[in-house]
């Protein structure tokens, strides 16, 4: 039997690792997770199965936004709607009334499959955001709590 627990105590290198894994190369260096460690805005959250990290989010509350930074799970565990589990377990940690922001690359179809899944929806697009390759990104929000 699979267990799944969360956990928000971390380190940068953990971070590091894991988007590593995820990413096939981490878009963030260690010095970037070292400082949203101490930063008192930003939260992470892990989940762990069966003992072991296998992923993470991380945002940043200003008031009653939520940013969101990234989302990953390692390849191994991807597909199996962790990443759905993970986010809305850290919801629950966020005052009711949250609006609750990100951005994902418009090729990103799994992405935008899983948050339109959880509620978010598109508020806006930055036309070619991205490089490497050149897409638009897609802004969207959702308010918390979710509509269970």
């Amino acid at each position: 039997m699979t267990t799944v627990n969360y956990r928000s105590k971390t380190t940068a290198d953990e971070l590091y690792h894991l988007a590593k894994l995820a990413y096939g190369g981490s878009p963030w260096s260690k010095q970037i997770f070292t400082h949203d460690l101490l930063n008192k805005w930003v939260s992470y959250l892990i989940i762990e199965i069966d003992g072991e990290a296998v992923g993470f989010v991380g945002g940043t509350l200003i008031v009653d936004e939520l940013s969101i930074s990234n989302v990953a799970i390692i390849p191994a565990f991807q597909g199996q709607h962790l990443a759905e589990q993970l986010l809305l377990e850290w919801f629950d940690h966020f005052p009711a009334k949250t609006r609750v922001m990100l951005e994902v690359r418009h090729g990103n179809k799994r992405a935008h499959h899983l948050y339109e899944r959880i509620g978010f929806e598109i508020y806006n697009i930055r036309e070619d955001y991205y490089s490497k390759p050149k897409e638009d990104a897609y802004l969207m929000d959702l308010y918390l709590p979710l509509r269970k």
